[in-house]
């Protein structure tokens, strides 16, 4: 426990020190070298967390990560400036005006601004940007964020009071959903018979620390969801599939791209496979529909917001952006196709071999991120939340391959896209190596086992239930709740 503590006791350390640093611009990849030392310190940290006596693991572990997480409120915002968007937005419907009918720039909202975010001409020439400058990213664009996330902006902007709110109260927002992040996991993973202490591998990583709370990224709050949605799967009764896909319906309103778990849930219905990913599906849907309506009513196809322009800027309608399909000599209109077949044979893999689902839901998140290459590492917080319940810490490669290709890219290094290309490739081949080791070594203990009981029988521990198998294989009968061993 002392060993434990000392690890986490220098994990908050360096989370305040990077929350108080100068921001990325500044630091430049001296910033990056200290995510990297955070990183080392959290691998060292889930070693100790999962040695930890199981009486004092999950106050210990909870503890630690409040801990980073209250740390990271040190300072503004490092490596990104979203959350000045996101104070914009609920500060115009704070005044009653769709978030989606204008863009920021636009003179009709002029009254609406306030001078933390556009500064003035002096203010400016502090900034080294010319006059009339703001803080908000594309402000002659409208959001681009779905409806459920509008309304935190709203309830957030309201709830921080006064004219000035500046950074502080995301911050506080973002930790609020890491709180209950943290609190949901352990409950998961019981309800998935998975060891409590595999909360440590979400809870010690600088990732969420650093991009939820610090930068305050609205992308927690799709992780609560989504943590929420999982614990109801691991739970009992016959509706869990019609609350799950409600919760994934919530976290699609708040990050679109969460809807791809609802094909990971088709094993709550035992033999019904097909019936269950329907019903999910059918509430995630209800609960999309619902959200997005009273804005379609006000501004009609203006609700897409800027989600048309980000997918050209982010070069996906190029194809240029998936950097593993051009690896392999792909590009444009074939490498976009070649990354959504290999998504689709994830899917119809799921299907067909139906995983129990946080790793059903790790595999889609994590197929879906090493597919689309994104700039962005915020969108691998919520695959972290996942592979936690799935006790799969392989999936930590894929979170750890997009920062140097973030910073890359921020500093507009001539390499940016072959440091990215290196980066996602070296995450793949980790979780492939990762998943044939397992593989192997539940083979192996499996046959181990039949050889000392003699009766040809194997009992082998999954994610931490124990599964029995005939020679290796599990037969219809032996088929439990959640699915198939995992292969």
């Amino acid at each position: 426990m002392a060993a434990f503590a000392a690890v986490s006791a220098a994990g908050v350390v360096l989370a305040a020190h990077v929350a108080s640093s100068p921001p990325i611009l500044s630091r430049r990849w001296a910033l990056l070298a200290e995510l990297g030392a955070w990183a080392a310190v959290w691998a060292v940290g889930v070693y100790l967390a999962l040695r930890l006596p199981r009486r004092w693991a999950a106050p210990l572990i909870l503890a630690a990560g409040v801990a980073l997480r209250v740390a990271a409120l040190a300072g503004p915002p490092v490596t990104s400036d979203d959350l000045f968007r996101y104070a914009w937005d609920g500060r115009v419907q704070e005044r009653g005006i769709d978030p989606y009918a204008h863009a920021p720039g636009s003179p009709s909202l002029a009254k609406l601004r306030e001078p933390w975010l556009w500064p003035g001409a002096a203010g400016c020439e502090a900034l080294r940007r010319e006059a009339g400058c703001t803080l908000i990213n594309r402000p002659g664009a409208p959001t681009i964020y779905p409806p459920a996330a509008e309304a935190w902006f709203n309830a957030v902007s309201r709830s921080a009071g006064g004219v000035d709110h500046r950074h502080k109260p995301w911050q506080v927002a973002g930790l609020a959903t890491e709180v209950g992040v943290l609190a949901l996991l352990p409950v998961a993973l019981r309800r998935f018979g998975r060891d409590g202490r595999w909360t440590a591998l979400y809870a010690l990583s600088p990732a969420p620390v650093l991009e939820i709370v610090n930068n305050g990224h609205v992308d927690g709050l799709a992780a609560l969801f989504v943590v929420g949605a999982l614990a109801v799967a691991g739970g009992q009764g016959r509706r869990r599939d019609v609350a799950a896909g409600a919760l994934l319906g919530l976290a699609a309103l708040v990050k679109l791209f969460p809807a791809v778990l609802v094909v990971a849930f088709v094993t709550l219905a035992g033999g019904r496979a097909l019936r269950s990913v329907a019903r999910a599906g059918a509430a995630a849907a209800a609960v999309v529909a619902l959200g997005y309506l009273p804005h379609v009513a006000a501004v009609g196809w203006r609700v897409l917001g800027y989600a048309p322009g980000y997918l050209e800027e982010e070069n996906y309608v190029s194809g240029g952006r998936f950097l593993l399909a051009g690896a392999a000599g792909l590009d444009g209109a074939w490498a976009a196709v070649a990354s959504a077949a290999a998504l689709a044979a994830v899917g119809a893999w799921l299907l067909r071999r139906r995983p129990p689902v946080p790793a059903g839901a790790a595999l889609l998140v994590g197929a879906l991120l090493l597919a689309s290459s994104p700039v962005q590492p915020w969108y691998a917080v919520l695959l972290l939340a996942v592979a936690t319940v799935a006790a799969q810490p392989r999936w930590a490669a894929v979170v750890a391959a997009g920062y140097p290709y973030f910073f890359a890219v921020i500093l507009d290094h001539g390499a940016a896209a072959a440091i990215g290309r290196l980066g996602y490739i070296a995450a793949l081949v980790v979780v492939v190596a990762a998943a044939r080791l397992r593989q192997w070594s539940e083979r192996d203990d499996a046959v181990g086992a039949g050889d000392e009981g003699g009766d040809g029988v194997a009992h082998a521990e999954v994610g931490g239930i124990p599964r029995q198998r005939d020679a290796g294989r599990v037969t219809a009968s032996q088929r439990p709740v959640h699915g198939e061993v995992e292969r």
